[in-house]
């Protein structure tokens, strides 16, 4: 057995280190001691899903707040059923983004997100219940060492969970490239590894007296951690890859690329990602260039290359989105193709200070182009099934109505009338303008948003919010009491019992952080009510106000019907509807629908 040692602000704490199958004893016993443990793994990258194709779990480590235990499950079979008897005697699991190592073990001892989650505790969720904001808001943060450094320790975020940069140097590599290579015995990759359990059980028992009164009375807490089991099963389930599909779509935009490209070398420019070519060329051309980088040099963005009306500005416009396009949706797909043709989104379940979910990875659906089908048609149903997306609509507006209260909206919704005609008759506008006036109230925008979406003068944006606000007066006493509220204790709550942090000087935003995370909420109900209907293994993904799924096409309209029953919901009398378009099998099938919302 080996031991390292460590001091946290002059506490010490020991890693040991199994090294033979005659230590695993001495951890058998210590387990039966420790009922609630720390816990993490190390990988050999984040493809939890390519188990079958290189990936591997390298070292399991379990702790309290003074000792910790790395066992090296590459080195096999002894090893691996240590960790496994670890997992599943264990009463507690603290780990920090705890769905990651849920995967990671599911692929690789056998043990199944059912049986672990419900033993699991994620620090990362915990401390978004008690400060949401990322460090660049002047907050916490949610990764591991933002949470060590604020919480715990910043020495100990430096030199332990900075280290795997210095880790990566000594191999002569990168960040990213370090967790395969580095040999399993190497000590600092073992403090690094061993730190970790340690870390995320002193994080816990720190945050847990944090977390706010309400927001465990509400019973937010376990809440949120059903929800990122249902987020990991839709991760586990993945979604079908039309392999084929983005190939050609590959092909195409690459052939795209060469012709734009060809554009540009006949105006001098090689190279249409150089800066430097561009505005020679732009210059010697007579274009007056003014907007400036950080170190003062000309600035060859998107935004200038916009305000430029020259066949070479087109050129690279073009060329770079199709280079773009190619690399974030069509080439990232292929690239996480698992061994089934599957690919599996990362979903983070509890993001932003809003807690609005994100998707990231393989499939990021909040970067598609909305409203086209162009990047969703590589995204299938199953073998004999059909896509079909269930939205709610107006949730914002609808939620908005019920928390204000506010009796034309109150009576617009109850009688299918059109709000944003409503909003544009008051203000004499189009209603493409009322609509957007609606939705900058809900999401936080003033006059100068109004002027720059949707081309409307200064004068005409004031007049229509100011419309609004008349039309609408208890939106507006909302409004007031959530910014007084936000003044006088720097947050407001949510009906969930979620406290969101109000930043000094911006009370105003009160509101759209209060609509746009009881909206998420809204969301987040839908999708445990459906699961725990049995429509787990049809979901496909979130997305803000949509949920797809993957129905069998001779009962995709009875399951249609029963999945949009489950996600309705009456707040305070106000019904949030859900409805439900269904396609043919790819997903960019329902946005081609003649009459689609998308």
């Amino acid at each position: 057995m080996k031991h390292l040692h460590y001091k946290i602000k002059h506490q010490q704490v020991r890693i040991n280190v199994v090294e033979t199958t005659d230590d695993i004893r001495e951890f058998d016993r210590w387990l039966g001691k420790n009922p609630v443990l720390g816990f993490d793994t190390e990988t050999t990258g984040l493809n939890w899903w390519d188990w079958d194709r290189g990936f591997r779990l390298r070292l399991a480590q379990f702790g309290n707040g003074s000792e910790s235990y790395v066992i090296p499950v590459e080195l096999g079979e002894p090893y691996r059923r240590a960790a496994q008897r670890a997992l599943l005697g264990a009463g507690t699991l603290i780990a920090h983004n705890a769905i990651f190592d849920q995967h990671v073990i599911e692929a690789s001892l056998g043990i199944p997100l059912e049986v672990l989650a419900p033993k699991t505790i994620c620090t990362k969720i915990t401390a978004h219940l008690v400060d949401p904001r990322g460090v660049k808001e002047k907050g916490p943060g949610l990764k591991l060492e933002e949470l060590t450094k604020h919480y715990i320790d910043p020495v100990v975020a430096e030199e332990v969970k900075g280290s795997m940069v210095l880790l990566a140097r000594k191999y002569k590599t990168t960040k990213h490239k370090i967790w395969p290579i580095v040999e399993l015995f190497d000590e600092d990759f073992l403090l690094y590894a061993g730190m970790d359990p340690i870390l995320a059980y002193r994080l816990f028992h720190i945050l847990w007296p944090l977390v706010p009164a309400r927001t465990k009375r509400r019973g937010l807490f376990s809440w949120e951690h059903r929800l990122n089991h249902v987020t990991g099963l839709i991760e586990r389930t993945g979604y079908l890859l039309d392999s084929d599909y983005a190939e050609a779509r590959l092909a195409e935009l690459a052939a795209e690329y060469e012709r734009w490209e060809q554009v540009a070398n006949r105006y001098g420019v090689e190279n249409i990602n150089s800066t430097a070519q561009l505005v020679d060329a732009f210059l010697g051309f007579g274009i007056r260039l003014t907007k400036k980088t950080a170190k003062g040099n000309l600035a060859m963005d998107d935004d200038v290359l916009n305000g430029i009306d020259h066949p070479l500005a087109e050129a690279v416009i073009k060329a770079r989105r199709a280079r773009k396009w190619s690399a974030t949706w069509f080439q990232r797909a292929l690239d996480g193709r698992d061994s089934r043709g599957r690919v599996h989104a990362s979903i983070n379940s509890i993001q932003a200070r809003t807690a609005r979910m994100s998707i990231t990875g393989s499939v990021p659906a909040q970067t598609f182009p909305a409203g086209d089908g162009y990047v969703r048609h590589m995204f299938l149903a199953e073998e004999g099934h059909v896509s079909v997306s269930i939205d709610f609509g107006n949730m914002e507006l609808r939620d908005l109505a019920a928390f204000s209260q506010d009796p034309t909206m109150l009576h617009a919704f109850a009688n299918g009338l059109d709000l944003h005609q409503i909003t544009a008759d008051a203000a004499g506008v189009p209603r493409k303008v009322g609509k957007g006036a609606n939705f900058l109230t809900v999401f936080g925008g003033g006059w100068r948003a109004m002027v720059e979406q949707f081309g409307v003068d200064e004068e005409t944006a004031k007049r229509t919010l100011s419309a609004f606000a008349d039309t609408y007066p208890r939106v507006g006493v909302l409004a007031k009491q959530l910014a007084d509220e936000a003044r006088r204790t720097g947050f407001v709550y949510t009906p969930t019992g979620r406290r969101l942090p109000v930043d000094r000087g911006r009370a105003y935003a009160a509101l759209n952080y209060f609509i746009q995370s009881g909206s998420r909420d809204i969301t987040a109900r839908a999708l445990l009510r459906l699961a725990d209907a049995g429509f787990a293994p049809y979901m496909r993904l979130p997305i803000h106000d949509e949920i797809l799924f993957s129905f069998p096409r001779d009962a995709a309209a009875e399951l249609t019907r029963e999945a949009a029953r489950l996600m309705e919901f009456t707040i305070r009398g106000v019904l949030i509807p859900a409805e439900g378009e269904i396609g043919d099998r790819s997903w960019g099938s329902v946005l081609e629908l003649e009459e689609s919302k998308h």
